[in-house]
């Protein structure tokens, strides 16, 4: 089973909380695992334990989360979003099985695809996201990546059809 990644790049890590809780509003329901290593603490923490995303990833750190679900302009299913930051900024990926945009009826996926690229550009917009990757795991890799979504790739078609290509 091959996984598509979506890898949110140079994310302002000041944005991190709010992008969490408003828009992709993770509830604990959702949370299969999760793990996260507390840098003032040192201990490992899971997702519920947390307060402040931005200060547990201070001032360099990383953590993932295994949801059962995830809405990113439809529900994706066994979604794993890994967060990786240094001092300002980092990369947030999120990975999850191919079959969730590409199976089902032929005439679903377009659908599918429309609904997941205007999120991901309404994000891109909202958090000023200079770069979006996506692709087959590993999406950063050129061999692997469908589409790079930057200031000059904005168009919703066009990059529907690059996905689906």
């Amino acid at each position: 089973m091959e996984h598509l990644e979506i890898i949110l790049i140079d994310f302002n890590k000041s944005n991190l909380d709010r992008f969490i809780k408003k828009d992709l509003d993770i509830q604990v329901d959702q949370i299969k695992s999760s793990h996260f290593y507390d840098n003032r603490s040192e201990n490992d923490i899971e997702f519920q334990q947390i307060e402040s995303l931005e200060e547990i990833l201070s001032p360099k750190g990383s953590g993932n989360l295994l949801l059962s679900e995830l809405s990113l302009g439809h529900t994706l299913n066994d979604v794993m979003i890994v967060f990786s930051f240094d001092e300002e900024s980092g990369d947030i990926v999120i990975n999850f099985p191919e079959e969730e945009l590409f199976t089902g009826e032929t005439s679903e996926a377009p659908l599918k695809a429309q609904k997941l690229i205007e999120y991901i550009l309404d994000i891109k917009k909202k958090y000023a996201i200079e770069k979006v990757k996506i692709g087959y795991e590993p999406a950063m890799d050129d061999d692997t990546c469908l589409v790079e979504i930057d200031k000059e790739m904005m168009d919703t078609n066009v990059i529907v059809s690059k996905l689906l290509a």
